[in-house]
This record gives structure tokens, sequence and C-alpha cells, in this order.
């Protein structure tokens, strides 16, 4: 099993410094594992939808993972109509 696998509740950190934490683990194509739902502290993208090509690294032992410095940039937003994870 993949550690992202059991990322859920993951404290979320980038270069730029803390982003939030896992909230949902999204599966693609074939039931392999294609993004991250990500609740942040960012008042205009509180729930982010972030491919996995970002993560650096994920870490069971302390419960954390990295996101690369351009998470931004391919995250999605998930409007409040749309939000399957509260």
């Amino acid at each position: 099993m993949n550690s992202l696998d059991s990322s859920i509740g993951f404290r979320v950190i980038s270069p730029d410094g803390y982003v939030g934490t896992v909230k949902e683990i999204v599966y693609g194509a074939e039931n392999e594992l294609s993004a991250l739902v990500i609740a942040t502290r960012l008042a205009k993208k509180p729930l982010v939808l972030v491919g996995v090509e970002d993560v650096l690294g994920c870490f069971e032992d302390s419960g954390s993972l990295i996101l690369s410095s351009s998470w931004r940039s391919g995250a999605v937003e998930i409007p409040d109509a749309e939000r399957l994870v509260v």
C-alpha cells in the first residue's frame, strides 16, 4: 500500500510553510490514487484538489506530507456547492 493511501488527517506543508490537512483521497482510472482534497487556511480556497504529482514526500511516522512549491498553480478550488467533504 502506498503511504498516500493512508494520508487522511496528515498535516500538509510546502516550502512556503503550513498548507492544511488532507481531508479525502481521490482515485482515478484503474483505482490509482490521483489527487488529495486538502482543507487549507486560505480564505479564497478553503478546500482544494491537489494532484499527487505535487507531493514530494509522505511520512507516516510524523503524519505529514510535503508538497512542491508549485502546488498552487495546479490546485483546483472546490466550490461550496460541490464540496463532498466538510
